[in-house]
């Protein structure tokens, strides 16, 4: 999958989060935890935390590194890094 469809799908998520919020926030309550504060704080903050990282997947960009054995590695080129 491109990077802007990795976001398409991100900001998608957000978006249904923060639709379903009085849900997730109600059922987030059932710890104990406030509903006002799950819904103001713990649905809101996701929401943002998604939409932030939506927005970086079209922007960060590396390569891909080869080494031995079953493993993964990378070096971000960005210019944040």
């Amino acid at each position: 999958m491109n990077a802007s469809e990795r976001g398409r799908l991100l900001y998608a998520l957000a978006d249904l989060i923060e639709k379903n919020g009085d849900k997730l926030a109600r059922l987030e309550s059932l710890d104990g935890k406030p509903f006002s504060i799950a819904k103001r704080v713990d649905v809101a903050k996701t929401v943002a935390c998604y939409r932030y990282f939506a927005g970086w997947t079209d922007k960060i960009q590396g390569k891909t590194i080869p080494i031995d054995g079953d493993f993964f590695a990378t070096h971000d080129t960005s210019p944040l890094a």
